[in-house]
């Protein structure tokens, strides 16, 4: 999403670019790794006899009174931060603040937005914390990001400038 959005804006995608983007693949998946662990945990608890939606959505309200707050203080402070470093002389310093702010607001869009419906529509409703379930969700994890991450770069491949 953030190469797509650079490429429409018109920004060139140089070394800067590509290197921060490598960097940042881990940290914008972190939002979302925080929430799907919040829901996991909700999983402990059971719904208030008075809850008269479903499982799924009383979960997903519990991760997000939980660790929703966090998670937008987190995206905040990040992107504040990136904001200052947008500003200074330096091209290569300013360049990769542009990156961060952007990577960060889109990784929280996505995570209460996009992540937020996925688990209200798809996620279990029965807690499973074995270590089983959590090497199988580790599994699909990893299969998910080794084919994700390429993906940009293959169909942009043409405007990264090196």
């Amino acid at each position: 999403a953030v190469v797509s959005t650079q490429s429409t804006g018109g920004l060139e995608l140089g070394a800067v670019e590509a290197i921060s983007l490598a960097i940042l693949v881990g940290t914008s998946v972190d939002y979302c790794v925080h929430l799907v662990e919040g829901y996991r945990i909700a999983g402990k608890t059971t719904p208030p006899d008075t809850w008269d939606g479903t499982v799924r959505s009383w979960r997903l309200r519990h991760a997000l009174n939980h660790i929703g707050v966090p998670i937008v203080s987190s995206a905040i402070t990040t992107v504040l931060a990136a904001a200052t470093l947008s500003l200074t002389q330096i091209q290569m310093f300013s360049r990769f603040g542009k990156i961060l702010a952007l990577t960060m607001t889109l990784s929280l869009v996505y995570t209460l937005f996009m992540a937020g419906s996925l688990l209200a529509v798809f996620a279990p409703t029965k807690f499973s914390g074995s270590k089983k379930s959590s090497l199988k969700g580790l599994a699909i994890a990893v299969i998910l990001t080794c084919a994700v991450i390429p993906l940009p770069l293959y169909l942009f491949k043409e405007a990264i400038i090196c």
